[in-house]
Order: C-alpha cells, then sequence, then structure tokens
C-alpha cells in the first residue's frame, strides 16, 4: 500500500481503488459521448427520410401507403402495371424498364409462380463499366467491349469480369413496379 498525505490527514490508497477510478473515468467518458450521439441538439435531428426507412423496414407502419422511388416504364415510356407485366411476362427472361436517372434501361426479374423479384439489375458491367445487353439467343448479358457475360440474374458465367451485375431494389405495391435506386439489402444471388 502506498501512502499519500493530504495536509495533516494520511490517506491510504491502494492499487485496487486508482483501477477503480480509472475504470469508473472511462466508463464515464464513454457514455457522454454514447448519450451525445443517441440524444443529439434539437439542430442536429437524425431523422430518417421516408425513402429510406421504406426501403430498408418496408413493413413500418409510416410505410404502409409510401410507394419509394419511381414508376417503371416500359422502353416506350408507358407506365408498367404489375398485373399486367406477370400476365405477359416468361420467368427467367429479363425484362429492360427505365425510369430511374439519366434514362438508362435496368433490367426486371420475373421468378417461378410467376412473381417480379425484389431487384432488378442494373446492366453495367463490373469489368470496365460498360453497357452489358440481354442476347436472348446466347440466355444471357453480353459486354460489348470485352465479352464478360452473365446469366439471367446478373452472375458471371464468363470473364474477364470477376463480380456480378449491380443490383437495384424493386417494390410492387398497389399493382404498380417502383424502381429504387439503392442496392437491396440481401444480395439474393
Amino acid at each position: 500500500m502506498e501512502e499519500s498525505f493530504f495536509g495533516n490527514s494520511k490517506i491510504l490508497l491502494g492499487k485496487k481503488t486508482r483501477r477503480n477510478f480509472l475504470i469508473y473515468m472511462a466508463g464515464s467518458g464513454l457514455t457522454s459521448v454514447a448519450i451525445g450521439y443517441l440524444f443529439p441538439k434539437p439542430s442536429q435531428s437524425r431523422e430518417v427520410d421516408l425513402e429510406t426507412l421504406c426501403s430498408f423496414f418496408p413493413q413500418n407502419s409510416r410505410c404502409e401507403n409510401y410507394l419509394p422511388g419511381v414508376k417503371a416504364q416500359d422502353t416506350k415510356g408507358g407506365v408498367i402495371q404489375a398485373n399486367t407485366l406477370l400476365a405477359t411476362a416468361t420467368p427467367g427472361i429479363p425484362i429492360p424498364v427505365k425510369g430511374l436517372a439519366n434514362d438508362s434501361v435496368d433490367y426486371l426479374i420475373v421468378k417461378d409462380g410467376p412473381q417480379i423479384a425484389e431487384y432488378a439489375i442494373s446492366p453495367i458491367c463490373t469489368h470496365l463499366g460498360c453497357t452489358v445487353e440481354w442476347n436472348t439467343e446466347k440466355n444471357h448479358f453480353i459486354c460489348p467491349c470485352h465479352g464478360s457475360q452473365y446469366d439471367s440474374v446478373g452472375r458471371v458465367v464468363h470473364g474477364p469480369a470477376k463480380r456480378s451485375l449491380p443490383l437495384i431494389t424493386v417494390v410492387v405495391k398497389q399493382n404498380q413496379v417502383r424502381l429504387v435506386a439503392t442496392k437491396p439489402a440481401i444480395d439474393p444471388r
């Protein structure tokens, strides 16, 4: 035990007391930081926008009537209705759609059932960024630049690309097909 003198009084300070004091100080500091993060100043609100909330938590009560993203359109600009699409689509054949920024073409996937998949394929080759196109004869997406090939759900079949095609989120609600410019929370491939 060490001894310390403060004025005329003698206080014994043991190692265990110092350790407890340091643990208390470190815990207090971390707790202060956590409280500051969880309860920010009113000017620093951490309210999540409805688009983000409903993309990650579609069953949230605030998302009941909310339609995220933009309407999917066919290549001629007509709005796609879910029931009409499912009546005419062949499962496993990607369907070109428009709707997102810069008038790009993405591909909806119709699964067996039939039902529209929760994701669409963005046709940007993961090798060098060329735009791939669906080839109905070969039943693959083929990159015109370096010959990479992807299957009907965007997985690499033939290189030089090493990663699957990127995905975007699809929401089917109130007979509408909506495209959301974020990748799905889980890659279903």
